[in-house]
């Protein structure tokens, strides 16, 4: 509401950074939360930690053999259009393969699945003295929770109860026990904290002469974002914290300004536009599709093709997981491989010997990948499998948020133009003008003014209806244009060449095509360059593809690893002597909030 002669306007600005002496990498905590892993460790190492992001309760009721949810059975699935979906999207990617012309000038024969089925339906399992190296956790203490692969391994017969608080590339909220935001910050606080003490040899009572970088998404949700650094800073109590976003450490990762970052993780694929490390908030879309998908129809394919698997069974979180090795082990992008291959497919489970299978594969494992480019093949349905930035919703701690700046820029003008017109017609002024030199003290005079003085303030009082119904299109706009047209799935090169698009020049765009990174684990299949970029250079406008030199599409940049690459990225920027003004401590963050991400995160908050 507009300011009254009671009611001064609040102008209290974040305090400047100090300047500090450089801080060691070793003193400094790298935390990326994953969907499926967490990657956590000291800026200074080489590789991160890789740990399950999971905690295992202790069901304190007398019951056992608690049932489970499981990661690789989605709700989305469920639904009497699955399998007309998903063989809609297996015909579409089996047409590219029958269309396929290879580099000697032939078409690409296909395998029959019949024709594999026939001979995989015979074929027996057979039993080896190899034994897994997997072993049950030890529950005879009766521990009140455990994290990571001991979360994993937990018997099914023992009553613990496993979460997982990130789902979906957020925090996986829900009206079950544990669905709070409250619980899920204490599982967040339990998992990140006993990782420190027994993975990295970090003590609770020395994490407060630590700081850490806190990599988050490009798509967020602010309260979520505000939770998780009040709980590292206040509850496990580092002295410092920096957040930044995942698609911008990427290319700090490999060394390139601009990309069009394309994140493949389990549970979602996210795009976004960086350019000089700023991710473009109108270029950024996650859809809800993964690696995890991808196993899934993994799964679907092999059972098409008679394997008889019987021992893997996808309500199970440890099949899940042999399934998904099995899957990066064989499949491939690679549209000239062909033919039928006789494959021995190891099972091995926990505390067994291992199985053994002869099959014959053939299309299965290229076509298992390309349902990343076909995700019709996945079998979703539902209203919100592709996001975008939503607006910010505003925070009672941080008075100069969106909503401010809409409503005072208005009165702002308003006071410059009742300032211009006292002068006269004979000295008309720009009404930006008188803006661009007004500083806050002065604003809130010529304000304070207008409250005291009764003709003003009738002015603006009659103005105010017409400022309100403005505003609120202004912001009924801002939402139609964030939520978009999309509203079905992309393939990743469409929603490649979607993001693109929404840059704001040309020039940018060619820039992005030039340079597509592709991070993540959910597209490390070989020949995954090659592919994309015969999907992507099609679809390029002709104008485009006429002023470009090249299109590089970096699967594997410098030879790291690309699950590890944002991580490598938050580890540069912590050695930065201009990092050093990022900084947000912890006293600052108990006094003024999350001002202080406004004001000194190096995003548009």
């Amino acid at each position: 509401m507009p300011p009254t002669s009671s009611k001064k306007p609040f102008i209290h600005a974040a305090p400047e950074p100090a300047v500090e002496q450089p801080i060691q990498p070793g003193q400094i905590i790298i935390i990326q939360p994953g969907s499926l892993n967490l990657q956590i460790g000291r800026a200074i190492e080489g590789v991160p930690l890789t740990i399950p992001h999971c905690i295992a309760r202790r069901n304190k009721k007398a019951v056992s053999n608690v049932p489970q949810s499981s990661i690789w059975i989605r709700q989305e699935t469920l639904h009497s259009e699955a399998k007309h979906l998903m063989k809609h999207g297996l015909k579409a990617a089996e047409d590219v393969l029958t269309n396929r012309v290879m580099e000697n000038g032939s078409i690409r024969p296909c395998t029959s699945y019949k024709e594999l089925a026939n001979h995989n339906s015979t074929v027996q399992a057979e039993r080896t003295d190899i034994k897994s190296n997997k072993s049950w956790s030890d529950t005879s203490s009766q521990p009140e929770y455990l994290i990571g692969e001991e979360a994993v391994h937990v018997h099914p017969s023992d009553r613990y109860i496993l979460s997982w608080p990130i789902q979906r590339g957020r925090l996986n909220l829900h009206e079950g026990p544990g669905g709070s935001l409250t619980a899920l910050m204490a599982d967040l606080e339990l998992i990140w904290g006993t990782a420190l003490e027994k993975n990295l040899d970090i003590s609770l009572e020395d994490i407060k002469l630590y700081r850490v970088i806190l990599l988050i998404p490009d798509i967020y949700i602010h309260q979520h974002v505000k939770a998780m650094v009040t709980m590292l800073l206040q509850n496990l109590g580092f002295s410092a914290i920096i957040v930044h976003q995942e698609s911008v450490c990427a290319t700090f990762g490999c060394g390139i300004t601009c990309a069009c970052v394309v994140d493949v993780g389990d549970q979602k694929t996210s795009i976004a536009c960086v350019e000089d490390g700023i991710s473009n908030k109108h270029t950024r879309i996650t859809m809800e599709y993964g690696g995890g998908d991808v196993t899934r129809t993994f799964h679907w394919l092999l059972g098409r093709a008679g394997i008889p698997l019987r021992d893997i069974n996808l309500s199970s979180l440890i099949d899940g997981l042999i399934l998904q090795d099995l899957k990066e082990t064989y499949c491939h992008l690679d549209l000239d491989v062909y033919g039928i291959l006789d494959q021995v497919v190891e099972i091995k489970k926990v505390q067994k010997n291992a199985v053994h299978y002869n099959v014959k594969l053939g299309d299965e494992l290229v076509l298992t990948p390309l349902s990343l480019l076909h995700p019709e093949m996945f079998g979703l349905h539902g209203n919100k499998l592709i996001r975008v930035q939503s607006r910010y919703d505003g925070d009672p701690d941080d008075p100069h948020d969106d909503h401010f700046l809409v409503q005072t820029q208005r009165q702002q003008r308003e006071a410059a133009k009742l300032g211009g017109s006292k002068k006269g017609a004979e000295e008309p002024r720009d009404a930006d003008a008188n803006l661009s030199q007004m500083d806050d003290s002065q604003f809130v005079t010529t304000m304070s003014q207008m409250d005291e003085d009764s003709n003003e303030a009738q002015d603006n009082l009659q103005t105010n209806e017409l400022n309100k119904s403005e505003r609120r299109k202004d912001l009924d706009d801002d939402d139609e244009q964030e939520e978009g047209i999309v509203t079905q799935l992309m393939g990743v090169d469409e929603a490649i060449v979607y993001s693109i698009e929404k840059c704001s020049n040309d020039d940018i765009k060619r820039k992005m095509y030039s340079c597509i990174l592709i991070i993540g684990g959910g597209m490390s299949f070989d020949a995954a360059q090659k592919c994309i970029t015969g999907r992507i250079w099609p679809q390029i406008p002709h104008y485009q593809r006429l002023q470009m030199d090249t299109m590089d599409v970096l699967t594997r940049p410098k030879d790291v690893d690309p699950k590890i690459i944002c991580w490598k990225g938050a580890a540069i920027l912590a050695c930065l002597d201009t990092a050093q003004e990022l900084w947000i401590h912890e006293k600052e963050w108990e006094q003024f909030g999350v001002r202080l991400l406004r004001e000194r995160a190096p995003f548009v908050w």
